[in-house]
């Protein structure tokens, strides 16, 4: 029994040691490393060794890998830096229709350009101010058309071969008054009797109508004018009644000379009284010099008397009035058929083609109207491109065009090569043709683009030179260009108004296969050692055969091929392009 209580009684002392062990670890008390049980204690740092042993031998290995990693042999770099296999890159041959063509760009304008520049048609206009706009580009215009109001007075659209050059007046004579009368015919104004080329009454009375109809007060000759024909109607007038009363005095049987009233046969006072005459420096019934009026009429003679020896009688005197009434009568149709109605230049923008189309408007109502107020064409726009001299090879007239226009919305259109011209390093552009920009005494017209200021008419001072350097809507602007080769096209219906001015692309079909041909990869054909032209053909088994061909019209990097006697090459063989 003892030794079993001793047995236990050392059980319950481990059982207690290890509690208290344990409840001391569980209340945080510090337990010294040799105060456990000694077996637990090696038990311990045995399993810290190998932990330590273990993460060690990882560390080592992990290390040992990354560097044999990094290590490689002169057989490894060399593998590593050598290209890899040659392959070969094939297509498939086919059957395909080509169309051959030449890709250029052009530009379009209209052939032949107006550039309206305004000027004074009246020596009362000091500035020239945009008081009015009629039109907006793209609009079309006729025969007769107000295009604008500058400075108060109209500026109108007439048909005419040659743009007006002169302010054509009363009097005038000469093809550019025809081109005038036919114009105002052609709108429904008659000249009467006119004869063409000649500004007679009939012509004042179109151009009168012709005013009223726009509503603008009538252009006339002046004060200076209607002054010469007032006095020649006065002294017409007084003429006259020196006629009428030498009449009267015959009837009544008087023979005296200067008696009653009258004047003397050279117009010169009797010697009743004296009388200063009326504008005109005209001493005699001779002299009917114009636009001046005649010369004075004679005062009232003396009543009675009887005519002196050697004195005139009344029949002489008489004939000698009616001649100097006569005299007068011409002196006034003279001065009448240069006063009246006028057509300015400066209101008129002749046109050789109507309707036209306004291509541009440069300025806005209120604005100072100098340089270029708008621009019109006259017929259609044209397309012009540029062909380099390597591509021209082959393009010919009637070859069929497409062309693009990127910046149009994508617009396309058909057409025909009309023409090529010959080589130029000229900037593409068109006529341009300026209308206008010299004043008949008032400020002179504002010059076109990189040009000078129109000349003032008398009294008149020269408008400002417009800016240099800006591109007209005619062309393409600029100085020289590298050496092209211009092609007309000629397109199936009008260039739309909105593409005046616009780059667009141009393809031109240089013919076409009609039929789908045998085509390949321009990168198949190559020329071999013999000179003969070939492809490579490879067949399922990778096997390569060159095959001699005869090359045909080529389309978009194809070319059509025929395969040559003796070798064989159809749609669907692999013919190598690349390595």
């Amino acid at each position: 029994m003892g030794p079993v209580e001793e047995s236990a009684d050392g059980g319950a002392g481990q059982d207690a040691a290890a509690g208290g062990e344990g409840q001391d670890a569980v209340l945080g008390n510090e337990v010294p490393e040799g105060a456990g049980p000694p077996g637990r204690s090696r038990l311990v740092r045995r399993r810290r060794a190998f932990l330590l042993v273990a993460a060690v031998a990882a560390v080592v290995s992990v290390g040992g890998l990354g560097a044999a990693s990094l290590v490689k042999s002169p057989a490894d770099r060399a593998a590593a830096t050598d290209p890899p296999p040659a392959t070969l890159i094939t297509a498939t041959a086919g059957m395909q229709v080509l169309n051959p063509s030449v890709v250029l760009r052009g530009m379009v304008f209209p052939p032949t350009q107006y550039d309206v520049l305004p000027s004074a048609s009246s020596a009362d206009v000091k500035q020239l101010y945009v008081s009015g706009l009629r039109v907006k580009a793209g609009d079309q215009v006729a025969a007769g058309q107000q295009l604008a109001e500058v400075s108060g007075r109209p500026l109108f659209v007439l048909p005419g071969p040659v743009p007006a050059y002169r302010d054509v007046r009363p009097g005038d004579t000469g093809p550019d008054v025809a081109e005038v009368q036919a114009a105002l015919a052609g709108l429904g104004y008659r000249t009467g009797a006119d004869a063409s080329g000649t500004f007679g009454a009939g012509t004042k009375q179109a151009v009168k109508a012709y005013y009223e109809h726009l509503g603008y007060p009538v252009p006339t000759t002046g004060t200076a004018t209607q002054q010469a024909v007032d006095a020649a109607r006065k002294a017409v007038d007084a003429a006259k009644q020196t006629v009428d009363a030498l009449t009267a005095q015959k009837s009544a049987g008087t023979t005296g000379g200067s008696a009653g009233t009258g004047t003397t046969p050279t117009g010169t006072p009797s010697a009743g009284t004296t009388s200063t005459g009326t504008t005109g420096t005209t001493p005699t019934a001779q002299n009917t010099g114009a636009p001046g009026g005649s010369g004075g009429t004679g005062g009232t003679g003396a009543p009675g008397g009887t005519a002196g020896a050697g004195g005139p009688t009344v029949d002489q005197q008489l004939d000698a009035a009616k001649k100097q009434l006569t005299a007068e009568r011409d002196t006034l149709a003279k001065a009448e058929a240069v006063n009246g109605p006028m057509l300015p230049a400066a209101e008129a923008v002749v046109l050789p083609t109507v309707p036209a189309t306004v291509t541009a408007v440069n300025a806005a109502v209120g604005s100072p109207a100098t340089g270029v107020l708008l621009s019109l064409m006259s017929g259609q726009l044209g397309l012009v491109g540029q062909l380099t001299p390597g591509q021209a090879a082959g393009v010919k007239p009637g070859m069929t065009v497409e062309v693009l226009a990127e910046a149009g919305g994508g617009a396309k259109l058909t057409g025909t090569v009309a023409g090529l011209g010959a080589q130029t390093t000229a900037a593409l552009s068109g006529r341009v043709v300026p209308i206008g920009g010299g004043g008949a005494g008032g400020a002179g017209g504002g010059g076109s683009s990189g040009g000078t200021g129109g000349s003032g008419g008398s009294g008149g001072t020269g408008g400002a030179g417009g800016s240099g350097g800006s591109q007209s809507t005619a062309g393409g602007g600029g100085g020289g260009v590298a050496a092209y080769i211009p092609v007309t096209i000629t397109t199936q219906g009008p260039i739309p108004a909105e593409l005046n001015g616009q780059n667009v692309k141009i393809t031109v079909l240089k013919g076409d296969s009609t039929a789908p041909v045998l085509a390949v990869p321009v990168a198949a054909v190559f020329t071999t050692s013999a000179g003969r032209t070939a492809v490579t053909k490879v067949d399922a088994a990778g096997t390569r055969t060159n095959v001699t061909v005869t090359t045909g019209v080529a389309d978009q990097g194809f070319v059509a091929v025929t395969a040559a006697e003796g070798g064989t090459l159809a749609a669907g063989d692999q013919v190598v392009v690349g390595r």
